[in-house]
Formats: C-alpha cells, structure tokens, sequence
C-alpha cells in the first residue's frame, strides 16, 4: 500500500494558495484539489504546517486564504538539480538535498529565506511535461520505471510487461515516488533494435515516416520531373567520394581543362529542392526532423529513402539534377571565377576514400581487392587518376590558405562498432581522416564559403554557419590544463587564439593524451549553430560561412538552397520565419549529436561487457569525487575506475590541480597518464564500464 508522502502534498496545497491569491477556500475544496486518496488527518496535518509556515491565515469556520504579508520569489532549478536561478536577478543558490525533495530538473519554483538566510521551497510553480525513457521493474504488482537521468524511480499506469523499455509522462507526485503513464512500450531491452529506439526517443527523435509522407515520396520518385534550362554537365569528368558504406551521395566533384593552364571543378550537390517543393507534406517532415541521425549501428534519414538513396542521390552512371559550383582556378591555383547554376552530371565513378587514398599514394590505375567497395580488383581511367592529384594539389593549396587566416585543425579518431545481423558489436575501426577526406573536405568548405558570399550580395538575407569566439573563462581553463599536463602554451589574452590552440593541437599529435586534449579543446568551444545574423565562423577562420553542401540529410542546407535558386532567378525570395527555423535545426542538430553520443556509449558497454576481467592499456581521461575516467587507447572505449580500485592508497579529487592524490603516499594521478587496466563489470542500462587500475605505465 502506497503512502501519501506529506511533504510534498504540502508544496502541493500551498501551490493552490500561491496561484489564488484572492480566493478563500474551505476544507471540502482542498480535498478534491489534493486527491481523493488523502486522509483527513494527513489534511489536517498539512494545513497546520502550512498556516505555522507562514503560507496561509486560518480564516475560521474550516476556511483559509493566502497570506498577503508573506515575500516569496520564483526560482528555476538547473537541469542538474544542484541549483535554483532567481527569475527576476539570475542569482544562483545551491538547495539542500531537503529543500530539492520531490522537486525535477528545470522545475519553477515559489521560494523564500528564513531568518538564518536559508532558502526554503514553499511550492512547485510549474513543471514541463517531460517524457522519460527507461526499463520496467515490477514489484507487488506495480510497475516502476528504472530511470537513469532520475535519482528515484517512476510508478507507472499502463500495459507493461518485466523489462520493457518504455517512455512516460509523470503525472503526479504524492506519494514518495511520482507516479506517470506510460506513452509508447518499446520493447524489450534485451533487444538491440529497442535499445537503440529507446535512445531516440529519449531525445523526442523520429525513427519511421507515417505512411502519408511515404506515399507523397513516392509518387514524386514516380514522375521524376525533368527540368528545362539546366546546364548540360553530363560529358565531363566527374566522380563521387565517399565512406565505402554510404548510402546516400550529396556530392560530386568534376574535373575539367581549359585554356591557358587554367581549371574548372564543379563542385555538384544533389539538387534536393528540385523535388522536395515547400510546404508540401514531405518538406513539413524534413523541416520538423531538420537532420539525418548517424547512430552507431545505423541511419535515421531526414528523407524517406526513396529520395535519400535514389531519387536524390548522385549515383554513378545515371543522370542526376544538381545544383553546382563551377570554380575556375589558373595555374597558379588562384580563383578567376565562380558560377552558380542547376545543371544535369552523370557520374563516372563511385570511388570509396580508402580508394581515392590508394590512388593518391600510390599513383596507380590498378586498385586492389584490399581497398576496394566491392573487394574486387578494379581499374580507373587515367584521367581520374590525373584529376585526383591536381584536385589534391589545389585541396592542400586551399587548407593552407586556411590555416593562415587562423582555421582550428582537429583530427580527433573516432571509433566504429561493426555489428552482426542481430546488431551486437563484435569488432571496431577507428575512422582516421586522410588527404582523400580532406580533399572532398576543403572543396565543401570552398562551396560553402563561395554561396554563402553569392547569397549576402546587396544585404540579401542569408542562412549562415556561425560559431563564435571561445568564452573567456573556458580559455583560461584550457590554458590551465595544458600546463598541468607539461604545455606551456599562452592561449589567453593573445590576439590569434586560432594559433595558440593549434599550436597546442600539433604539440599533442602523437601524444597518448592527444583524445583528451581535443575534446578539451572542444569543450572550451562554443557551439556552432545556425543564424540569419552572420557573426563569422571563429574555428574554420571564415567571415562568411554556410551549409550548402549536404541537403539530403540537413535542412538548413535546403533553405540555403532555396535562397541560392532565388538569387539566381533574381527573386525575392519568400521563405518567412527564416530565424525560427535556424533555432529550430540548431536545437535538433544538439539532440542528434546527444543520441549518436548515447547510441556509441551503448555500443561500447556492449562490446566490453564480452571482454569482463581483460586486460588494456588506457589513458586517464577525466576525473572527478567519485573516480578517474580512463579510455582505452585500443577501441576508445571509456569507463569509470571507482577511487577505491586505484591500487595503494586512498585517493581523493583535487580540483584545482587536475588530479588525484594518494592521502598517504602523495601518488597523483592526471590527465594523460598512462594505465593498465582490468574491465571489472558493465551495466547496460546505465551504460556504465567500470574498470580497475592495476598498475600505471611508465
């Protein structure tokens, strides 16, 4: 039997004084506010403490009204619950673990000081409606939700059963635990299919398209309108690269000689707006989802993939409408020109970057099973070969310019689960970035930088790529933990911090804190985002910046697009609430990245929890109260080494300095030091490693 916590129906009466402050109410009202299920002895109790509080006057005859004499403030608490932000002056208060009973993140709250200046929560204002993902447990035929995000769990109403995944609403909270209805069951979370679903919708992210968007899709891959006045590209050389397993192919690259030395390279983008028309059904969906999701295991595309991987897609030996970049360099690899037109290319290869990479090093027509997409020797024409090292040439040509104006360099590896048919993880690949990468690379930079400029022309209203200056603080931080780590380099109040940071990145290159180090650097970054109001883009040193260059998976390229092909016809163009919907993909954007975080954490509690009690060579990666964090140098997986599995001592965290220290031997352990480590468990829905310190490298 479930017992009325007091306590919160306290906060729960009070909110119905604090909202109604005019109102008189009588015993009976307060009832049927507070619930059915509430005795008249937990009433009375409440309303004693509420009225000694200070909250209510009792008015006699069994009625009480608000307390006019009382001062009370609104606060918010943080999305990590620790704090409450003052609305009116963004004062920041820490809350006693008393004081956030029964509150949830990002809650508003009434609240007031007591004589010693402590605050007290007198109610709760108002709460989001905010679904929650996690496991079943039942017990005494009640079902509770298994939260990870939440320090309690979640009494739940609905069809469940032991181990379903599920997302719910919390509904009310009077009890000692809240109490929530249960929206979608996912399935069962032994299932990888669920587990992976369960992470989108966690992040409120679509994985199917209704019927109806389905069958628009098609019936526009159904006609396949051809379009007058394009520009008939098809007879020059042109080719795609891209991963081997890519499905879908934004972009091609043309290659063409001209007089005089001098070169024009296309630079082609499927045409996506060609068909995607607005405020069609389809375009609402690709608008609303605003990117594709790239999870560990899979794709969720902005497009039905009858668009995505056909339609719309460049691939090789079929014509495709496009909307293209054609950029005359001389022989000096100097811009004489750019056109901006829709033109129709047939693609002549499809070449991976593994073979695009081969060629490049190797020179080479004959291309190997070893590196090939279908791993079958394979032979490309001379004039590909030709093209792939003067397109290379230009490519470092460019990166160099870059560098120059101050563009940040990261080369952060990244690691790939490869997995069976039911989804498990049973291998790796760390993705290394290579001259073929940053060769499609700096041509896509190239367009962007090119349209965005073609679209702002005469104060034209643009969609721009903006990522602003580092906060200052963050810098010095930076600053701070470099030098602890032995990098004496000055980031700080120096006019070219773009230099000082990629001094640093070069210094830790083939270091083993290199991973640590940039995501360092990246967390000291502000976050790039979409904008109307252009402010420069500070990591890539551009002034003007846009994404141009991938509207089959990202919609503010579709907008650009749009604004291009206004330009061009030299319209007005009539897309509204062009800001909004720079807000909107900026925020999508944030919640794709979290769950393709999510989905690789998963990936990797899976695959060590195959590998309990193995031993690897890690790296210390982070820190705080409760242990190290370390990552291994192998497969990049990374979990948590509890102070009390580092070995000879007791340790505690010293913040100021970056480390822990051994209470009695004076050990440190920082950022960057190398161990050997045993896997000691995993817990697949926390998705936590733990891991033990067996000893530390030399």
């Amino acid at each position: 039997m479930l017992k009325i916590n007091t306590e919160i129906l306290e906060r729960k009466i009070t909110f119905l004084f604090f909202e109604n402050p005019k109102r008189t109410f009588n015993i009976k009202q307060i009832k049927y506010f507070a619930g059915p299920k509430t005795s008249d002895q937990d009433l009375a109790k409440v309303l004693f403490s509420i009225a000694r509080k200070g909250y209510i006057v009792d008015a006699g005859r069994g009625k009480y009204v608000y307390n006019k004499n009382k001062k009370y403030f609104v606060g918010k608490l943080t999305k990590r619950n620790k704090y409450l932000i003052d609305l009116e002056t963004s004062t920041e208060f820490k809350l006693s673990k008393k004081e956030k009973y029964g509150l949830l993140p990002e809650d508003l709250v009434y609240y007031w000081f007591d004589k010693k200046g402590s605050i007290k929560v007198a109610a709760l204002k108002y709460r989001d409606l905010v679904k929650y993902v996690g496991v079943i447990k039942k017990e005494n035929d009640i079902n509770y939700l298994k939260n990870t995000t939440l320090d309690f769990d979640i009494i739940v109403r609905g069809k469940c059963e032991e181990n379903d995944m599920v997302s719910a609403h919390i509904t009310d909270w009077k009890y000692s635990l809240p109490e929530g209805k249960i929206l979608k069951v996912i399935g069962n979370k032994k299932d990888t299919n669920t587990q992976i679903h369960a992470i989108l919708e966690e992040f409120n992210l679509p994985y199917y398209f209704s019927k109806n968007v389905e069958n628009e899709a098609r019936k526009i891959s159904e006609k396949k309108v051809k379009e007058k006045n394009r520009k008939n590209l098809k007879d020059t050389l042109t080719f795609t690269i891209d991963p081997a397993d890519a499905k879908d192919f934004d972009d091609a690259l043309s290659f063409k000689k001209l007089g005089n030395g001098n070169l024009e390279i296309g630079i082609h983008i499927a045409d996506v707006t060609h068909y995607l028309k607005e405020n069609t059904l389809l375009d609402k969906e690709a608008r609303t989802r605003a990117t594709s999701v790239y999870l560990s295991d899979r794709v969720v595309p902005m497009l039905p993939e009858i668009l995505s991987n056909d339609l719309c897609s460049l691939n090789p030996n079929e014509d495709k409408n496009v909307f293209s970049v054609l950029v005359k360099f001389d022989s000096n690899m100097n811009i004489i020109n750019t056109e901006f037109t829709k033109s129709l290319i047939c693609s002549d290869e499809r070449m991976s970057y593994e073979e695009a990479q081969f060629i490049l090093k190797n020179n080479n027509q004959n291309l190997p099973a070893a590196v090939t997409i279908k791993g079958k020797n394979k032979k490309v024409s001379k004039e590909i070969v030709e093209a792939l090292h003067t397109l290379n040439s230009i490519a470092v040509n460019l990166k160099e310019k870059r560098k120059r104006k101050g563009s940040v360099f990261f080369n952060k590896e990244e690691i790939r689960f490869l997995v069976d048919k039911k989804g498990e993880p049973i291998d790796y690949k760390i993705k290394i970035q290579k001259e073929s990468n940053h060769l499609i690379e700096e041509f896509m930079l190239l367009a962007n930088v090119l349209v965005a400029k073609k679209i702002k022309e005469k104060n034209r209203i643009a969609v721009f790529r903006i990522h602003d200056y580092p906060d200052e603080e963050k810098i010095i931080e930076l600053e701070r933990f470099a030098k602890n780590l032995g990098y004496y380099v000055k980031i700080s109040n120096v006019k070219d911090i773009n230099v000082a940071i990629n001094n640093l990145l070069k210094a830790v290159e083939d270091k083993p804190e290199k991973n640590v180090v940039d995501m360092m650097v990246i967390r000291s970054m502000s976050k790039a985002k979409y904008s109307t109001k252009n402010i420069g883009h500070f990591g890539l040193g551009f002034n003007d910046y846009t994404h141009f260059t991938s509207p089959i998976r990202r919609y503010p390229d579709v907008m650009v697009h749009r604004l291009l092909e206004s330009v061009i016809q030299g319209k007005t163009s009539k897309q509204e609430n062009l800001e909004n919907a720079c807000l909107h993909c900026s925020k999508m954007e944030e919640l794709a990245t979290k769950a393709e975080r999510a989905s690789t954490k998963l990936m990797q509690v899976k695959y060590m929890s195959k590998r309990i009690n193995q031993k690897f060579d890690a790296v210390v990666s982070g820190m705080n109260e409760r242990g190290v964090f370390v990552e291994i140098k192998a497969n990049k997986c990374e979990g948590l080494v509890r102070m009390k599995d580092i070995p000879n001592d007791y340790f505690v965290y010293d913040h100021k300095n970056h480390c822990v220290v051994g209470q009695h031997t004076h050990e440190e352990y920082c950022l960057g030091d190398e161990v050997l480590i045993k896997v000691v468990g995993t817990d697949l829905d926390k998705k936590h490693i733990d891991f033990k310190i067996l000893e530390r490298k030399e």
